[in-house]
């Protein structure tokens, strides 16, 4: 009997975790075993899930530090997890801070393969990263095209199949009378409490231009009910609904959006979704950031496209009435929409078949590791 640890840092890699794990034993039907660190999805998908990091992520130096006991634990606990279990594969998604330190571990305690899942963004910072992966890793999935030249070429096995929520997403198709605004806070706690209000704020101003219009908040599964409901109710004015981040249906009823930078920008660019994207860490974090990171954009539409397609309001300008003028334009202004939609059609064309993108990782992890 084989046996596969699947280990996701947060909300993104939950899911891709729970998918893969699904299509692995769909494949194979025998002779593997499966269990994780993870959150619900996971344990949805009937994996043995020893350990959740999902509900500590944060993101940012400042935003882990101040929680970093926790982390240095739910990490400490991994390995001795790894060390009583001895996989005979460990697939990591994406979270590096986490994944980093557990993969080098993983080869000392004789993980026979390593496979990386959504790798770090090396491009963006920590190019060091590149040399860690090639030593230990054996096989690298990658979600971005040009993420496949890039670790080929510095001598890493790499491969690209398309984005992996490419199967579920289809073109969105909004209400010609009805305006549906969706509001993406994130999927971690201090992604909350940083952005919602001011996220709400905008919305507030938009409903003073468009009487007719509507929003609705997709809540991630790492975020509690009650986290979200103070919110709620102090712009209960607004009226807005709540969905669980999953909710394609509901996605795809959107005319527009206000979405933390992260995996559902693309997500809603695929869709052909026009938003804004918005983004905030602490000062000391984004001052460390923005003297590694040389880019021109911050959301991956625009960087995949390589000019800003849509608009990113990031630290001092993600402001309630910036945020709140862009969504009115676009709601308002149909040639203005427009563009933008049509800028991201060229990334729905980009993708590779959609249909098979997850049974190709699950196919490309079966037979690297000789399952």
């Amino acid at each position: 009997m084989k046996k596969i640890l699947i280990s996701a840092g947060e909300a993104s890699g939950d899911f891709y975790g729970a998918k893969l794990a699904l299509e692995i034993l769909r494949q194979k039907k025998k002779n593997i075993t499966i269990i994780g660190f993870g959150g619900p999805k996971m344990i949805g998908a009937g994996i043995d899930v020893k350990l959740n990091p999902v509900e500590h992520a944060a993101i940012g130096f400042w935003e882990v530090i101040k929680d970093i006991f926790t982390h240095i634990g739910l990490y400490l606990k991994a390995v001795d997890i790894l060390k009583e279990e001895k996989p005979d594969v460990l697939i990591v998604i994406d979270s590096p801070a986490f994944h980093m330190p557990l993969i080098k571990q993983a080869k000392k305690i004789g993980v026979k393969k390593v496979i990386y899942y959504s790798t770090p963004q090396v491009w963006v910072w920590k190019p060091q990263r590149i040399n860690e992966l090639k030593k230990y890793t054996d096989l690298c999935v990658v979600v971005l095209p040009f993420e496949e030249k890039l670790l080929k070429d510095a001598g890493i096995n790499a491969r690209y199949f398309g984005h992996p929520m490419a199967p579920y997403l289809t073109p969105a198709k909004p209400s010609a009378g009805e305006k549906i605004v969706g509001i993406f806070p994130g999927s971690r706690v201090n992604e909350i409490k940083s952005f919602t209000e001011d996220i709400l704020k905008a919305c507030a101003l938009v409903k003073l231009s468009l009487k007719n219009v509507k929003f609705v908040l997709f809540k991630a599964d790492t975020i509690k009910d009650e986290l979200i409901s103070p919110y709620l109710e102090k712009y209960q004015g607004l009226k807005i609904k709540v969905a669980q981040g999953a909710d394609l249906k509901m996605k795809s009823s959107l005319s527009a959006a206000i979405a933390k930078s992260g995996t559902v920008t693309l997500e809603l660019a695929i869709m052909g979704i026009p938003m804004a994207i918005v983004y905030r860490v602490s000062g000391l974090s984004y001052l460390m950031m923005k003297n590694i990171i040389k880019l021109k954009y911050v959301g991956l539409p625009n960087i995949l496209l390589d000019k800003p397609a849509v608009k990113e309001f990031l630290q001092h300008d993600f402001k309630p009435d910036k945020v709140g003028h862009e969504i009115t334009a676009i709601l308002k202004d149909k040639k203005y929409s427009a563009g933008i939609i049509r800028d991201l059609d060229k990334l729905r064309g980009r993708r590779a078949d959609a249909s098979k993108v997850v049974v190709n990782i699950a196919h490309e992890i079966i037979r690297e590791a000789s399952l």
